[in-house]
């Protein structure tokens, strides 16, 4: 039998663990989206842009946007379980343009 505490800390770790699941996963779909615009692109620059797969570049985009909220949702979850169990939070920094 698990005490409250346990079962918050259990509850802590598989939100970490999803949560390193769906930014992989995101990694992943942002990947796709980049390998997307640059086989499509012709020797000559913008002028140049092959016929774009829209279709499929849509349907990542969907992904993502439902991958997105899911870590918000992961972020603010595994948060409350930190607060209650003592863990560290999981912090949000924003990266510029690379």
């Amino acid at each position: 039998m698990t005490t409250v505490e346990q079962d918050t800390i259990y509850q802590y770790l598989d939100g970490r663990v999803l949560l390193n699941e769906s930014l992989q996963e995101r990694e992943q779909l942002l990947q796709g989206l980049e390998h997307l615009a640059k086989a499509h692109q012709g020797t000559n620059g913008a002028e140049n842009v092959l016929e774009f797969p829209l279709i499929q570049a849509q349907a990542l985009l969907f992904e993502l946007s439902i991958n997105s909220e899911d870590i918000n949702r992961l972020i603010g979850e595994v948060n409350r379980y930190a607060e209650r169990c003592g863990k560290p939070r999981v912090k949000i920094v924003e990266r510029g343009p690379q």
